[in-house]
């Protein structure tokens, strides 16, 4: 891993953004497409790409504030022979223009009034449900994903936040397997397309 990504200074990705990659790698050997939900400054996306080489890798990202560096990491670290789309968008607005086999995110972990909300609207985007909510995600995910697809998640430990996500993505048409071993402040998890 690179730590030479641009990134903005009111967010830098941190450790579980690693984790999330290395989890992925241990369950996937080939990907055609990975679609990167949340991109932020496309870490994740780009490390699997690195090492996947699939056919495309598409990152959609609501904040603006974070497109100069996604454009700035594809070109830096993106193999020649991977073909990249940024989306600036929510989650709502996005719309695939295929199926993927791996989707991955590292999503705003806070539900709606909890956590403490930043001062610093962009850092509270990037942590908090303001734009979108995890059901919206979540059907984005089952209309995104391919039959053999799957989908990771890296998420704050938090038993209430995970039950909540149990729920709503029966109601999108997912399974949800949680993985074997939990770090100190993160839960993953993978979502499987019934």
């Amino acid at each position: 891993m690179n730590d030479d990504y641009d990134q903005p200074d009111f967010y830098r990705f941190n450790e579980d953004s690693l984790k999330l990659v290395k989890w992925v790698l241990l369950r996937v050997s080939s990907a055609e497409t990975i679609l990167d939900l949340g991109a932020g400054s496309g870490i994740i996306g780009i490390e699997l790409a690195r090492a996947l080489l699939p056919r495309k890798l598409c990152l959609v990202e609501v904040q603006n504030e974070y497109a100069a560096h996604l454009n700035t990491n594809t070109k830096r670290f993106l193999p020649p022979c991977v073909s990249s789309e940024i989306q600036i968008q929510s989650f709502s607005q996005y719309t695939a223009s295929e199926k993927f086999d791996v989707i991955v995110s590292n999503p705003p972990y806070y539900l709606p009034d909890n956590g403490e909300l930043s001062s610093n609207l962009n850092r509270a985007v990037a942590r908090s449900f303001i734009i979108d909510s995890w059901k919206i995600l979540l059907e984005k995910i089952a209309d995104s994903l391919s039959v053999q697809g799957a989908c990771y998640i890296v998420l704050k430990q938090d038993n209430r936040l995970y039950e909540y996500i149990k729920k709503e993505a029966a109601h999108s048409g997912l399974s949800l397997v949680r993985n074997d071993s939990e770090t100190l402040m993160f839960l993953l998890f993978r979502l499987d397309k019934n």
